[in-house]
Protein backbone atom coordinates (compact mmCIF):
# COMPACT_ATOMS: atom_id res chain seq x y z
CA UNK A 1 0.00 0.00 0.00
CA UNK A 2 1.52 3.29 -1.05
CA UNK A 3 1.70 6.03 1.50
CA UNK A 4 0.59 9.43 0.28
CA UNK A 5 2.31 12.52 1.65
CA UNK A 6 0.39 14.89 3.85
CA UNK A 7 -1.44 17.55 1.76
CA UNK A 8 0.66 20.66 1.32
CA UNK A 9 1.04 23.53 -1.11
CA UNK A 10 3.30 22.10 -3.80
CA UNK A 11 4.32 25.52 -5.08
CA UNK A 12 5.57 26.61 -1.67
CA UNK A 13 7.47 23.37 -1.17
CA UNK A 14 9.16 23.64 -4.54
CA UNK A 15 10.14 27.26 -3.91
CA UNK A 16 11.62 26.37 -0.52
CA UNK A 17 13.59 23.54 -2.09
CA UNK A 18 14.93 25.86 -4.76
CA UNK A 19 16.06 28.43 -2.20
CA UNK A 20 17.78 25.72 -0.15
CA UNK A 21 19.51 24.15 -3.14
CA UNK A 22 22.77 26.03 -2.84
CA UNK A 23 23.42 24.95 0.73
CA UNK A 24 22.12 21.36 0.60
CA UNK A 25 24.22 18.83 2.45
CA UNK A 26 24.58 15.11 1.89
CA UNK A 27 21.93 13.01 3.61
CA UNK A 28 22.53 9.30 3.58
CA UNK A 29 20.55 6.13 4.04
CA UNK A 30 20.28 4.79 7.62
CA UNK A 31 23.44 2.85 8.40
CA UNK A 32 23.74 -0.79 9.35
CA UNK A 33 24.41 0.43 12.89
CA UNK A 34 21.14 2.39 13.00
CA UNK A 35 18.79 0.70 10.50
CA UNK A 36 15.64 2.17 12.05
CA UNK A 37 16.83 5.78 12.03
CA UNK A 38 14.33 6.88 9.40
CA UNK A 39 14.99 10.57 9.99
CA UNK A 40 18.60 10.21 8.85
CA UNK A 41 17.48 9.95 5.22
CA UNK A 42 15.42 12.45 3.25
CA UNK A 43 14.48 9.77 0.71
CA UNK A 44 11.97 6.98 1.37
CA UNK A 45 11.18 5.35 -1.99
CA UNK A 46 9.28 2.13 -2.49
CA UNK A 47 10.81 -0.54 -4.74
CA UNK A 48 9.06 -3.57 -6.21
CA UNK A 49 10.94 -6.23 -8.16
CA UNK A 50 9.14 -8.63 -10.50
CA UNK A 51 11.03 -11.35 -12.34
CA UNK A 52 9.65 -12.20 -15.77
CA UNK A 53 8.68 -15.71 -16.81
CA UNK A 54 11.82 -16.48 -18.79
CA UNK A 55 13.98 -15.56 -15.74
CA UNK A 56 16.10 -13.19 -17.82
CA UNK A 57 14.14 -9.97 -17.30
CA UNK A 58 13.48 -8.11 -14.05
CA UNK A 59 10.92 -5.32 -13.88
CA UNK A 60 11.86 -2.57 -11.41
CA UNK A 61 9.01 -0.41 -10.10
CA UNK A 62 9.86 2.79 -8.23
CA UNK A 63 7.59 5.24 -6.43
CA UNK A 64 8.80 8.19 -4.36
CA UNK A 65 6.97 11.23 -2.95
CA UNK A 66 7.89 14.28 -4.97
CA UNK A 67 7.96 16.27 -1.73
CA UNK A 68 11.13 14.38 -0.78
CA UNK A 69 13.00 15.49 -3.91
CA UNK A 70 14.82 18.77 -4.39
CA UNK A 71 13.42 20.76 -7.30
CA UNK A 72 15.39 23.65 -8.75
CA UNK A 73 15.20 25.88 -11.82
CA UNK A 74 17.59 27.92 -13.93
CA UNK A 75 15.59 31.16 -13.80
CA UNK A 76 12.23 32.55 -12.75
CA UNK A 77 10.61 31.63 -16.06
CA UNK A 78 11.81 28.01 -16.07
CA UNK A 79 9.92 25.09 -14.53
CA UNK A 80 11.12 23.33 -11.39
CA UNK A 81 13.09 20.17 -12.20
CA UNK A 82 14.44 17.31 -10.07
CA UNK A 83 17.12 14.83 -11.09
CA UNK A 84 16.93 11.24 -9.89
CA UNK A 85 19.32 8.37 -10.52
CA UNK A 86 18.46 4.73 -9.84
CA UNK A 87 21.24 2.13 -9.76
CA UNK A 88 20.35 -1.56 -9.87
CA UNK A 89 23.53 -3.58 -9.83
CA UNK A 90 25.66 -2.26 -12.70
CA UNK A 91 22.72 -0.65 -14.50
CA UNK A 92 21.70 2.98 -14.01
CA UNK A 93 18.59 4.89 -15.02
CA UNK A 94 18.16 8.65 -14.93
CA UNK A 95 14.94 10.58 -14.36
CA UNK A 96 14.45 14.28 -15.10
CA UNK A 97 11.17 15.20 -13.47
CA UNK A 98 9.36 18.47 -14.08
CA UNK A 99 6.81 19.53 -11.49
CA UNK A 100 3.72 21.57 -12.25
CA UNK A 101 0.84 22.59 -10.01
CA UNK A 102 -1.23 19.57 -11.10
CA UNK A 103 1.65 17.05 -10.93
CA UNK A 104 0.72 13.91 -8.93
CA UNK A 105 2.35 13.74 -5.52
CA UNK A 106 3.99 10.39 -6.23
CA UNK A 107 6.66 10.03 -8.89
CA UNK A 108 6.42 6.53 -10.40
CA UNK A 109 8.76 4.86 -12.87
CA UNK A 110 9.19 1.37 -14.30
CA UNK A 111 12.25 -0.13 -15.96
CA UNK A 112 13.26 -3.57 -17.20
CA UNK A 113 16.65 -5.07 -16.39
CA UNK A 114 17.84 -7.75 -18.81
CA UNK A 115 20.50 -10.27 -17.85
CA UNK A 116 21.00 -13.97 -18.35
CA UNK A 117 20.98 -15.31 -15.81
CA UNK A 118 19.66 -12.76 -13.33
CA UNK A 119 21.62 -12.49 -10.07
CA UNK A 120 20.23 -13.99 -6.87
CA UNK A 121 20.07 -10.52 -5.32
CA UNK A 122 20.46 -6.91 -6.38
CA UNK A 123 21.89 -3.83 -4.70
CA UNK A 124 19.63 -0.84 -5.36
CA UNK A 125 20.54 2.82 -4.82
CA UNK A 126 18.24 5.78 -5.37
CA UNK A 127 19.97 9.18 -5.55
CA UNK A 128 18.44 12.65 -5.52
CA UNK A 129 21.21 14.24 -7.57
CA UNK A 130 20.53 17.89 -6.70
CA UNK A 131 20.43 17.26 -2.95
CA UNK A 132 23.13 14.56 -3.02
CA UNK A 133 20.82 12.41 -0.88
CA UNK A 134 20.80 8.65 -1.30
CA UNK A 135 18.85 5.58 -0.25
CA UNK A 136 20.14 2.01 -0.42
CA UNK A 137 18.66 -1.46 -0.14
CA UNK A 138 19.59 -5.02 -1.05
CA UNK A 139 16.81 -7.21 -2.42
CA UNK A 140 16.56 -10.91 -3.21
CA UNK A 141 15.55 -11.64 -6.81
CA UNK A 142 14.93 -15.42 -6.82
CA UNK A 143 16.92 -18.60 -7.43
CA UNK A 144 17.17 -19.44 -11.15
CA UNK A 145 15.93 -23.02 -10.71
CA UNK A 146 12.59 -22.25 -9.05
CA UNK A 147 10.04 -19.50 -8.75
CA UNK A 148 9.05 -17.55 -5.68
CA UNK A 149 7.14 -14.54 -4.41
CA UNK A 150 9.07 -12.10 -6.65
CA UNK A 151 7.54 -13.89 -9.64
CA UNK A 152 4.03 -12.92 -8.48
CA UNK A 153 3.12 -9.37 -9.45
CA UNK A 154 0.59 -8.01 -6.93
CA UNK A 155 -1.27 -5.15 -8.58
CA UNK A 156 -3.30 -2.70 -6.49
CA UNK A 157 -6.31 -1.52 -8.49
CA UNK A 158 -6.90 1.45 -6.17
CA UNK A 159 -3.32 2.72 -6.57
CA UNK A 160 -2.87 1.55 -10.16
CA UNK A 161 0.58 0.34 -9.13
CA UNK A 162 2.19 -2.81 -7.70
CA UNK A 163 2.07 -3.47 -3.98
CA UNK A 164 5.57 -3.00 -2.56
CA UNK A 165 5.11 -5.16 0.53
CA UNK A 166 2.52 -7.11 2.48
CA UNK A 167 0.50 -4.15 3.82
CA UNK A 168 -2.63 -3.59 1.73
CA UNK A 169 -5.59 -1.30 2.15
CA UNK A 170 -8.68 -3.05 3.44
CA UNK A 171 -11.26 -3.17 0.64
CA UNK A 172 -8.69 -2.78 -2.14
CA UNK A 173 -8.87 -5.26 -5.01
CA UNK A 174 -5.54 -6.95 -5.67
CA UNK A 175 -4.70 -8.70 -8.93
CA UNK A 176 -2.16 -11.46 -8.29
CA UNK A 177 -0.56 -12.23 -11.64
CA UNK A 178 1.03 -15.67 -11.37
CA UNK A 179 4.06 -16.76 -13.41
CA UNK A 180 3.22 -18.71 -16.61
CA UNK A 181 5.61 -21.52 -15.67
CA UNK A 182 3.30 -22.40 -12.80
CA UNK A 183 0.74 -23.84 -15.24
CA UNK A 184 3.38 -25.30 -17.52
CA UNK A 185 5.25 -27.15 -14.78
CA UNK A 186 2.25 -28.83 -13.19
CA UNK A 187 0.22 -31.75 -14.47
CA UNK A 188 -2.23 -31.45 -11.58
CA UNK A 189 -4.66 -28.61 -10.87
CA UNK A 190 -2.97 -25.66 -9.15
CA UNK A 191 -4.77 -25.26 -5.81
CA UNK A 192 -4.41 -22.40 -3.34
CA UNK A 193 -5.65 -22.73 0.23
CA UNK A 194 -6.91 -19.45 1.66
CA UNK A 195 -7.20 -18.52 5.34
CA UNK A 196 -7.54 -15.38 7.46
CA UNK A 197 -6.54 -14.42 10.99
CA UNK A 198 -7.93 -11.47 12.92
CA UNK A 199 -5.30 -9.12 14.34
CA UNK A 200 -4.70 -9.72 18.07
CA UNK A 201 -5.99 -6.84 20.16
CA UNK A 202 -3.74 -7.15 23.21
CA UNK A 203 -0.69 -4.95 23.60
CA UNK A 204 2.74 -6.36 24.45
CA UNK A 205 3.47 -6.56 28.19
CA UNK A 206 6.21 -4.31 29.64
CA UNK A 207 9.82 -5.47 29.18
CA UNK A 208 10.11 -6.49 32.85
CA UNK A 209 6.99 -8.71 32.76
CA UNK A 210 7.08 -12.50 32.83
CA UNK A 211 4.10 -12.64 30.44
CA UNK A 212 4.51 -13.12 26.72
CA UNK A 213 2.46 -12.83 23.56
CA UNK A 214 0.98 -16.17 22.47
CA UNK A 215 0.90 -15.55 18.76
CA UNK A 216 2.52 -18.93 18.12
CA UNK A 217 -0.78 -20.56 19.14
CA UNK A 218 -2.87 -18.39 16.81
CA UNK A 219 -4.64 -20.43 14.16
CA UNK A 220 -6.16 -18.78 11.08
CA UNK A 221 -9.70 -19.50 9.93
CA UNK A 222 -9.93 -21.50 6.70
CA UNK A 223 -11.75 -19.61 3.94
CA UNK A 224 -11.68 -22.38 1.35
CA UNK A 225 -9.61 -23.27 -1.68
CA UNK A 226 -9.40 -22.00 -5.24
CA UNK A 227 -7.87 -23.23 -8.45
CA UNK A 228 -5.72 -20.68 -10.25
CA UNK A 229 -2.60 -20.85 -12.40
CA UNK A 230 -2.54 -17.39 -13.98
CA UNK A 231 -4.57 -14.83 -11.98
CA UNK A 232 -6.06 -14.48 -8.51
CA UNK A 233 -8.39 -11.61 -7.64
CA UNK A 234 -8.46 -10.76 -3.94
CA UNK A 235 -10.55 -8.15 -2.16
CA UNK A 236 -8.48 -7.39 0.96
CA UNK A 237 -10.36 -8.14 4.21
CA UNK A 238 -9.48 -7.06 7.73
CA UNK A 239 -6.74 -9.04 9.44
CA UNK A 240 -4.07 -11.16 7.75
CA UNK A 241 -4.95 -13.19 4.66
CA UNK A 242 -2.79 -16.16 3.78
CA UNK A 243 -2.64 -17.86 0.37
CA UNK A 244 -0.73 -21.15 0.40
CA UNK A 245 0.13 -23.06 -2.75
CA UNK A 246 -0.86 -26.63 -1.96
CA UNK A 247 2.02 -29.09 -1.90
CA UNK A 248 4.70 -26.37 -1.60
CA UNK A 249 6.18 -24.02 0.98
CA UNK A 250 5.10 -20.92 -0.93
CA UNK A 251 2.77 -18.59 0.95
CA UNK A 252 1.56 -15.09 0.11
CA UNK A 253 0.53 -12.80 2.99
CA UNK A 254 -1.54 -9.63 2.97
CA UNK A 255 -2.19 -7.52 6.06
CA UNK A 256 -5.34 -5.44 5.82
CA UNK A 257 -4.69 -1.84 6.93
CA UNK A 258 -6.66 1.40 7.11
CA UNK A 259 -6.51 3.82 4.21
CA UNK A 260 -4.29 6.25 6.15
CA UNK A 261 -1.80 3.64 7.41
CA UNK A 262 0.91 4.11 8.74
CA UNK A 263 -0.46 7.32 10.27
CA UNK A 264 -2.96 7.61 13.11
CA UNK A 265 -5.67 10.17 12.38
CA UNK A 266 -8.72 9.88 14.64
CA UNK A 267 -8.59 10.83 18.31
CA UNK A 268 -9.51 7.26 19.28
CA UNK A 269 -6.54 5.97 17.28
CA UNK A 270 -4.22 8.53 18.87
CA UNK A 271 -5.31 7.49 22.35
CA UNK A 272 -4.46 3.80 21.90
CA UNK A 273 -0.61 4.10 21.91
CA UNK A 274 -0.74 6.11 25.14
CA UNK A 275 -1.21 2.85 27.01
CA UNK A 276 2.58 2.58 27.12
CA UNK A 277 3.02 5.77 29.18
CA UNK A 278 -0.38 6.29 30.84
CA UNK A 279 -1.48 4.65 34.09
CA UNK A 280 -4.31 2.14 33.99
CA UNK A 281 -6.83 4.65 35.40
CA UNK A 282 -5.67 7.42 33.05
CA UNK A 283 -5.95 5.20 30.03
CA UNK A 284 -9.44 4.11 31.07
CA UNK A 285 -10.52 7.75 31.29
CA UNK A 286 -8.97 8.52 27.92
CA UNK A 287 -10.61 5.50 26.28
CA UNK A 288 -14.07 6.27 27.65
CA UNK A 289 -14.04 10.08 27.39
CA UNK A 290 -17.06 11.72 25.78
CA UNK A 291 -14.69 14.11 24.03
CA UNK A 292 -11.52 12.08 23.28
CA UNK A 293 -9.77 14.95 21.48
CA UNK A 294 -10.14 17.20 24.54
CA UNK A 295 -9.00 14.40 26.87
CA UNK A 296 -6.00 13.75 24.62
CA UNK A 297 -5.01 17.43 24.68
CA UNK A 298 -5.29 17.56 28.46
CA UNK A 299 -3.08 14.49 28.85
CA UNK A 300 -0.26 15.95 26.75
CA UNK A 301 -0.55 19.44 28.25
CA UNK A 302 0.02 17.86 31.65
CA UNK A 303 3.24 16.26 30.35
CA UNK A 304 4.73 19.35 28.74
CA UNK A 305 6.20 22.32 30.56
CA UNK A 306 4.96 24.76 27.89
CA UNK A 307 2.87 24.75 24.73
CA UNK A 308 6.09 24.50 22.70
CA UNK A 309 7.41 21.52 24.67
CA UNK A 310 3.99 19.85 24.44
CA UNK A 311 4.07 20.13 20.64
CA UNK A 312 7.55 18.62 20.68
CA UNK A 313 6.40 15.69 22.81
CA UNK A 314 3.39 15.09 20.56
CA UNK A 315 5.45 15.18 17.37
CA UNK A 316 8.12 12.88 18.75
CA UNK A 317 5.70 10.32 20.19
CA UNK A 318 3.49 9.95 17.16
CA UNK A 319 6.42 10.13 14.73
CA UNK A 320 7.83 7.11 16.55
CA UNK A 321 4.46 5.37 16.29
CA UNK A 322 4.43 5.97 12.54
CA UNK A 323 8.05 4.84 12.18
CA UNK A 324 7.23 1.65 14.09
CA UNK A 325 4.29 1.00 11.76
CA UNK A 326 6.58 1.32 8.74
CA UNK A 327 9.36 -0.89 10.12
CA UNK A 328 7.75 -3.54 12.33
CA UNK A 329 4.22 -4.20 11.06
CA UNK A 330 3.03 -7.70 10.37
CA UNK A 331 0.14 -9.49 11.99
CA UNK A 332 -0.47 -6.26 13.94
CA UNK A 333 0.54 -2.65 13.38
CA UNK A 334 4.19 -2.03 14.16
CA UNK A 335 3.60 0.10 17.25
CA UNK A 336 1.75 -2.82 18.87
CA UNK A 337 4.78 -5.15 18.60
CA UNK A 338 7.64 -5.66 21.07
CA UNK A 339 10.06 -3.72 18.90
CA UNK A 340 7.45 -1.03 18.35
CA UNK A 341 6.90 -0.64 22.10
CA UNK A 342 10.62 -0.13 22.76
CA UNK A 343 10.99 2.19 19.77
CA UNK A 344 8.10 4.40 20.91
CA UNK A 345 9.29 4.71 24.52
CA UNK A 346 13.08 4.79 24.07
CA UNK A 347 13.53 5.95 20.48
CA UNK A 348 16.20 4.98 17.95
CA UNK A 349 18.98 2.89 19.53
CA UNK A 350 22.58 4.05 19.16
CA UNK A 351 23.45 0.70 17.63
CA UNK A 352 21.67 -2.40 16.35
CA UNK A 353 23.48 -5.70 16.03
CA UNK A 354 21.52 -8.33 14.14
CA UNK A 355 21.62 -11.59 12.30
CA UNK A 356 18.91 -13.71 10.69
CA UNK A 357 17.30 -14.58 14.05
CA UNK A 358 18.35 -11.92 16.54
CA UNK A 359 18.42 -8.17 17.05
CA UNK A 360 20.27 -6.44 19.87
CA UNK A 361 19.27 -2.81 20.43
CA UNK A 362 21.93 -0.88 22.33
CA UNK A 363 21.24 2.46 23.99
CA UNK A 364 24.19 4.43 25.33
CA UNK A 365 27.86 3.71 24.74
CA UNK A 366 28.30 0.02 24.00
CA UNK A 367 30.47 -1.85 26.49
CA UNK A 368 29.98 0.61 29.35
CA UNK A 369 28.10 0.04 32.59
CA UNK A 370 25.43 2.55 31.55
CA UNK A 371 24.63 0.84 28.24
CA UNK A 372 21.12 -0.60 27.91
CA UNK A 373 20.58 -3.61 25.64
CA UNK A 374 17.30 -5.16 24.49
CA UNK A 375 17.45 -8.57 22.83
CA UNK A 376 14.75 -9.51 20.31
CA UNK A 377 14.45 -13.07 19.00
CA UNK A 378 12.73 -13.83 15.70
CA UNK A 379 9.86 -16.29 15.95
CA UNK A 380 8.88 -18.39 12.95
CA UNK A 381 5.27 -17.68 12.11
CA UNK A 382 3.50 -18.37 8.83
CA UNK A 383 1.21 -15.38 9.40
CA UNK A 384 4.01 -12.91 10.13
CA UNK A 385 7.57 -12.95 8.80
CA UNK A 386 8.45 -9.77 10.74
CA UNK A 387 7.73 -10.99 14.28
CA UNK A 388 10.50 -10.52 16.88
CA UNK A 389 9.92 -11.27 20.55
CA UNK A 390 11.61 -9.27 23.30
CA UNK A 391 13.58 -11.34 25.81
CA UNK A 392 12.03 -9.90 28.97
CA UNK A 393 13.71 -9.55 32.36
CA UNK A 394 12.81 -8.10 35.75
CA UNK A 395 16.05 -6.13 35.43
CA UNK A 396 14.27 -3.80 32.99
CA UNK A 397 11.84 -2.57 35.66
CA UNK A 398 13.85 0.49 36.71
CA UNK A 399 14.82 1.57 33.17
CA UNK A 400 11.22 1.18 32.03
CA UNK A 401 9.95 3.31 34.91
CA UNK A 402 12.59 5.90 34.10
CA UNK A 403 11.59 5.92 30.43
CA UNK A 404 7.93 6.50 31.32
CA UNK A 405 8.92 9.23 33.81
CA UNK A 406 10.85 11.02 31.09
CA UNK A 407 7.72 11.21 28.96
CA UNK A 408 5.47 12.26 31.84
CA UNK A 409 7.83 15.05 32.86
CA UNK A 410 8.52 16.38 29.38
CA UNK A 411 12.18 15.35 29.28
CA UNK A 412 12.06 13.48 25.95
CA UNK A 413 13.57 15.11 22.88
CA UNK A 414 13.50 14.11 19.23
CA UNK A 415 15.76 11.28 18.06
Amino acid sequence: MKRLPKPRNLGLILMAAWLAGCSATSLQTPSQRRPYDRESSSLHPEITLHRRADASELDVYLSVPREELLYSRLDASSPFVAQLRVDVGDTSWHVLDTAWEDTPRLLTQRWTLRASPLPLWEEITVVDVLRNASWFTKRTVAPPDRWGSNDVLVWSTSDGWPLSGENAQTGDTLLLRLPPQLALSSTEPVIWDMSNAASPTQLPPPPYSSARMRWDTLRPTALGSLQADSLIVLVVPDGTTLLQLRGTNLALRFHGRSGHFPELIDAEELVAPLRYIASRSEFHRLSTADHPKLALDEFWLACGTSSESTRGLLNTYYSRVEEANLAFSGLVEGWRTDRGMIHVVFGVPQRVRRDAWNEYWIYGEEGTANALTFHFRKRSNLLDDNYFELQRSIQFRSVWDRGISNWRNGRVRGD
